[in-house]
Parts: structure tokens; sequence; C-alpha cells
């Protein structure tokens, strides 16, 4: 099968950098932020009659201190994405250190995770299995890219770094601000990572992650799984409150309750009862072999993806 690349754009000179007149943040449109750092929707001025694409920037938070961590981080994630093009991986457009410091992407649709609170706020009724099917093939592509390919972990899948453009018509991954290298066996390469450290997001981070042992690419397959369950659930991984702590009447107070939560990190959550499992049967497997607590049990992105894309041959 031939491989699909997502064009990327040199942006004038090779060095990534592209003279554009960004304006004041109150006129960007916030797409997102992170630790540190905002996404903002850039709309570029008509060329020569021709109506051009919007960008996300992704740029240094001005509440944070100027900070050669965040810089660096920037640096070396416009690094990678200029070596990188997979349609399901955000494509690289511009980096620029001068007067503002931004790295300027492909900007897509919404996030997975937008389109769940979304979702809430309409008719709190879970993706369709079509949907989560597709997220599963397109994030399983690109995950096996980097696994395989780049040889990279991407460290923090979630549903909000996950992009959806039209009505699932393609979804692509993006923020990799934390990766880590891994060696030709998928594990964690020490030596190449130096002092760099798995940071992730823990509600979505693997057992391994949470209570220590060897970082492989399995350990982006379980969050994958827990994405599928936000699809599900429709809301984060671990905020469920168990029947049995609403009956018990207990008062919790919000250090007490953090602490519910966090015990169960790491752990596969309980599927929500209203989910039929024979409509849902497909998604569901994805979702247990995903989580499975021995990472040599979890599927390879690669298998996730194959299943997918064969089981959305039945789902009409």
């Amino acid at each position: 099968m031939a491989e699909f690349k997502t064009p990327v754009k040199p942006n004038k000179p090779a060095n990534g950098n592209d003279n554009i007149c960004i304006p004041p943040s109150p006129f960007l449109n916030r797409l997102g932020y992170g630790t540190g750092v905002s996404v903002m929707q850039l709309v570029r001025s008509p060329k020569a009659g021709q109506i051009r694409s919007p960008w996300a920037l992704k740029m240094i938070n001005k509440r944070v201190k100027p900070n050669r961590v965040y810089t660096e981080r920037l640096q070396a994630e416009a690094d990678l994405l200029r070596r990188m093009s997979h349609p399901n991986i955000v494509g690289f457009r511009a980096f620029s250190k001068t007067k503002i410091l931004y790295l300027g992407m492909e900007a897509c649709d919404l996030s997975l995770g937008d389109m769940i609170e979304k979702k809430v706020e309409d008719d709190c009724e879970p993706f369709a299995p079509k949907y989560i099917l597709k997220v599963a093939s397109d994030i399983g592509n690109a995950l096996d890219y980097l696994h395989t390919k780049m040889q990279i972990l991407h460290g923090d899948i979630k549903s909000y770094n996950i992009l959806v453009n039209g009505d699932f018509v393609v979804c692509k991954l993006c923020d990799f601000g934390v990766t880590l290298p891994l060696d030709e066996n998928g594990v964690l390469d020490k030596e190449k990572a130096g002092k760099s450290v798995y940071y992730g997001t823990e509600a979505w981070s693997a057992p391994e992650v949470i209570h220590g042992g060897t970082i492989s690419s399995k350990s982006d397959v379980w969050p994958l799984g827990l994405v599928f369950w936000e699809m599900l659930a429709l809301m984060p991984p671990h905020t469920q409150v168990d029947d049995t702590l609403d009956e018990s009447g207990d008062s919790f107070n919000e250090d007490s309750m953090m602490d519910y939560f966090s015990d169960r990190y790491g752990t596969r959550p309980v599927v929500p009862g209203n989910i039929c499992p024979v409509q849902y049967e497909q998604s569901l497997a994805l979702f247990c072999s995903c989580t499975e607590q021995d990472p040599g049990s979890r599927p390879s992105a690669r298998l996730v993806s194959d299943a997918a894309t064969s089981a959305l041959m039945s789902v009409p």
C-alpha cells in the first residue's frame, strides 16, 4: 500500500524562520494550552488573491517568566516536527526565535478533548463505535510511525493531544514537547535520553510509569486505550466516583478526593454501565487489550491500527 504523506512546507528559508505578522494575543483565538504554553490560531492574510490556510501557533505563555527549559523544549519540538511527514501527525509550518518565539503548525478543527466536552454539553451520548475505531486506526498509525520509523515515544497521549478534522475525516497526533528516544527494541534508550524523564499526564499514564518499570513503546499504547474509554465515558480517566462511595455518605475534602482518584492511576477504569457490549464489542476489545497491566500483553500500535481499520469495514 502506498504511503500518503502530509506535505511539509519549507516556509521560506531553511532555518525555519518565516517573517509573518503576528497580532497581539487578544486578537488571536486560543485553541488550547499546556504547561507554560498556549496554542493560538493565526488566520493568515490572503496572498496574491489566494486564501491561505490558518496556522496553529504554539507560544510560551506570557505569564511564564523567560525560561530556557520552555525555549529549548519548543526548539526541540520544532526540530522533530520538521523531520516528520505523516498523514496522522500535525504538519510543521514554521519556527521563529526572532521578536516572538513561536512554533507554527498545521491548524485542525478541534481536539478530541474539546469534542468530548462539547458532547457532554449537548447530549451526553457516547461516541459511536465507528468514531472510536477511526481514532484507533489513525492514531495507532501515527504511533507506529513514531515508534518504528522515528524511534520515539510520544509520552503524553490523551484526548487533548489528538486533533480531528471534520466528522472524523482524519485524526492527527500533536504536542511532541516531551518525547523520549527508543532503541531498536522499542525500549527507552536511557543513554540517548540522558537526564530527560517521562512527563506524561498522570491520569493517562501506564502502570510501569506510575509504579516504576521499563518504559517502552507500550507505554504509549496504554493511554491510547484510555482515550477509547474517554470516548465512551465522556470524562477524563479515573475521575469517576464509584457507587459504593456515593452510598457511603462519607465526606471528602479536596485533598482526600484527589488521593481517591490518584490511587486509581495506572489501573483499567470500569466500563460505563450504559455501554452496550454487543454494539461496542470491537471498541471494548481494543480498550481492554491496550490496558493490559503487563506491557508485553498489549498490542503494538501497528496491530491496534490494523485491527481498527479492519473493524471499520464492517461498521455502518
